[in-house]
């Protein structure tokens, strides 16, 4: 069956974001249909379709030869993100801009999807939005959600109206946050939580993913990821800071936070670590190498947990944009809580006290179950006539 994506891929900076829509097309071809993601939006800066021509990256410069991290060769065309949409992703022929452009000239498909990431917090007093909602396409090709989010806790009263029509398009829902679910069902409809697409894989995937890349590794240190973090007011950095010290550890960070934000615009905001540019590749490396990982990320936490390393998590305060249901969300269905750092926790203590990973495994592998049980099972909907021709 063709299927057609929409969701976010076109950072140039967000790991998770790539990964996510990396993954989901990955299952479904297991699942043994054709996934494409439609490319739309920001089109402009994806073409031509083919991958960077090879460079010299900041994990060459920084790392090789277990030579003395320094800064300065960072640079963000490093993350070579083109060339991993060009290799990685099966991507449509035809770009669009607006959602007018794919009611006029749908891309085929025996099915639309919509999901993962925060497609769903893009609301719909812009009409374009509607895209995510999958305003478009034949009406007798099914149309599914797997764990889209809205980052929201509720959705705006005034655009409920709104959102309750876009719904009644779906043959099946699932939202990545609990909170999604209820946002749903207070419009009158059932969403089934599932997992983020990036878990429905497991680490051995990831780790023949990153395989492709041979850059070395420093022989010891500690890893750091954030994202759309532009305060030096968290609580994890001094305890970070000071637990590295004692350990004499180096510490290793990558940044995603936002496209075209001069990197001196964000690197202070941990001065002691070495703020590095890797490919998707070597970011996955450099999680499975680290003796520990802090994040403020979701797909940080999520790939620390996938390839079973010890990690924190800081939530990011509300002025952030915080969206902390998902990490939340996943933490106690896992059991790994106590892994969000505040300015009470004991880094040392934590890392003395192992994580029971067979009793993680054992939690993931129920969620991840349930979640392609979900994904199979709408994917074998039969419309019917009338649901096709009023949908």
């Amino acid at each position: 069956m063709r299927i057609a994506i929409t969701t976010f891929f076109q950072s140039q900076t967000n790991y998770g974001q790539l990964l996510q829509a990396f993954a989901l097309q990955q299952v479904l071809m297991k699942l043994g249909h054709y996934p494409y993601t439609i490319r739309y939006g920001f089109h402009e800066r994806l073409q031509p379709l083919q991958a960077d021509e090879p460079a010299e990256t900041t994990l060459d410069k920084l790392l090789a030869n277990q030579q003395p991290l320094t800064a300065e060769a960072g640079t963000e065309a490093n993350r070579h993100f083109d060339a991993f949409r060009a290799d990685h992703l099966n991507l449509s022929e035809s770009a669009y801009n607006t959602l007018n452009e794919l009611k006029a000239f749908p891309p085929a498909a025996d099915c639309y999807l919509t999901g993962s990431d925060q497609v769903w917090a893009q609301l719909l007093c812009n009409r374009d939005n509607a895209t995510f909602f999958l305003d478009f396409g034949k009406k007798k090709a099914l149309r599914l959600a797997y764990a889209p989010s809205f980052s929201l806790e509720a959705y705006p009263e005034e655009q409920n109206v709104l959102l309750k029509k876009h719904l009644k398009r779906f043959d099946a829902i699932s939202t990545r946050e609990k909170t999604g679910v209820e946002i749903c069902r207070k419009v009158g409809y059932q969403a089934q939580w599932v997992v983020d697409p990036t878990m429905l894989l497991n680490g051995d995937d990831y780790r023949r993913l990153a395989a492709e890349s041979k850059q070395p590794l420093p022989s010891d240190y500690a890893f750091v990821y954030h994202v759309n973090i532009e305060k030096d007011d968290l609580p994890c950095w001094s305890l970070f800071n000071r637990y590295n010290n004692k350990a004499g550890l180096k510490a290793v960070a990558v940044h995603a936070n936002g496209e075209g934000k001069a990197k001196e615009a964000v690197e202070f905001l941990h001065p002691e670590a070495t703020y590095v540019y890797p490919t998707i590749q070597e970011w996955i490396r450099l999680i499975d190498g680290s003796r520990y990982i802090l994040t403020t990320s979701f797909h940080g936490m999520v790939f620390a947990i996938l390839l079973h390393k010890p990690f924190f998590v800081s939530l990011r305060p509300k002025s952030m944009f915080a969206g902390n249901d998902r990490v939340t969300d996943i933490l106690s269905a896992l059991g790994l809580s106590d892994r969000v750092v505040t300015t009470e926790t004991d880094v040392e203590a934590m890392l003395r006290q192992p994580i029971d990973w067979d009793a993680v495994d054992a939690r993931l592998e129920a969620l991840r179950s349930r979640s392609m049980t979900y994904l199979t099972n709408s994917l074998n909907i039969r419309k019917s006539w009338w649901k096709a021709l009023f949908s």
